[in-house]
């Protein structure tokens, strides 16, 4: 190699030398300040997610003591029969309802109520204006629970005139509907899920007018599994969160009543048994199942 082309690299390497120095200088420097420019902003992140959670925490536990409390409060009520009046009773009833309605089953309570305040209770007018009060807080509970329930679910709505079912004292079929498979909760049963109906029969056997009750009928047929026949009584105090049949796949149906007067009306609501009250747990099998199903699809 050539003398001058010598000395031509030994220039270029006298020169580059303290510029790449000063590269990896500045690379380090960078990754430094970057590096704990990130650790910082973690560090924060950390910091407020912590603290959320802690006021989160600590906002539960007082939920949870003013509910506690004002359960105890209010059933002391109930047990106190001689120490409350009707009116008494309904407002903690109503206290009751708005708060634990998905969580207690307070149809029996209604119904106690109910027949002690159309029994009981002199004043004519005070007797309507209750019975009123317990009917319409019935209807809004279910109201809500059924728009809760369809969501991600299904709905079919079937009614009849009281001089039809007199004319067919057989029964009337309210509700006739065949309904695909509900969507899936996971990924795992969509493919399982396509393929499925279930054919959802409502037959009401006989409406007994005196206590706005309805003895219904209803049939699930579904292909390849045992077909549900279930014969029973709904009212008005009767929630589908709570009160309401089992199907395959962890789902649940349910028929509320929500009008009675020359014509009833009725609510077919099929849905997850995730969205049922917290009274309802799934059975365990149910559990196992969806796991391997989530199991077997990855």
């Amino acid at each position: 190699m050539p003398e001058n082309e010598k000395d031509k690299w030994a220039k270029a390497a006298v020169i580059l030398q303290p510029v790449g120095g000063f590269l990896t200088a500045l690379a380090v420097a960078a990754l430094g300040f970057f590096g704990s420019q990130f650790l910082s902003d973690k560090q924060q992140v950390d910091a407020k997610v912590k603290l959320y959670s802690e006021l989160m925490s600590k906002r539960e536990d007082a939920d949870t003591a003013l509910r506690k409390d004002m359960l105890n409060s209010t059933v002391n009520i109930f047990l106190q029969p001689k120490n409350a009046g009707y009116e008494e009773k309904v407002l903690a009833l109503e206290l009751l309802t708005y708060n634990f309605h998905d969580a207690i089953d307070l149809g029996p309570l209604f119904k106690q109520v109910y027949k002690q305040v159309t029994t009981k209770e002199p004043n004519q007018k005070k007797r309507k204006d209750l019975k009123d009060r317990l009917e319409n807080l019935a209807q809004e509970v279910a109201s809500k629970q059924i728009a809760a329930l369809e969501e991600g679910g299904f709905r079919q709505d079937g009614n009849f005139a009281i001089a039809d079912w007199q004319a067919t004292p057989a029964g009337i079929r309210a509700i006739d509907a065949e309904v695909e498979a509900l969507p899936p909760v996971m990924a795992a049963k969509k493919k399982e899920s396509q393929s499925v109906k279930r054919h959802f029969i409502v037959d009401v056997l006989y409406p007994d007018e005196k206590t706005k009750e309805l003895r219904v009928r209803l049939q699930v047929k579904t292909p390849n599994e045992r077909d549900v026949d279930n014969v029973f009584w709904i009212g008005f105090f009767d929630f589908p969160m709570i009160d309401n049949t089992r199907l395959s796949n962890g789902e649940r149906c349910s028929v509320v009543l929500t009008s009675f007067a020359e014509s009833a009306e009725i609510t077919l609501v099929y849905f997850h048994g995730s969205r049922a009250s917290l009274k309802e747990k799934p059975y365990y099998d149910e559990v196992f199942d969806s796991l391997l199903r989530k199991k077997s699809s990855t």
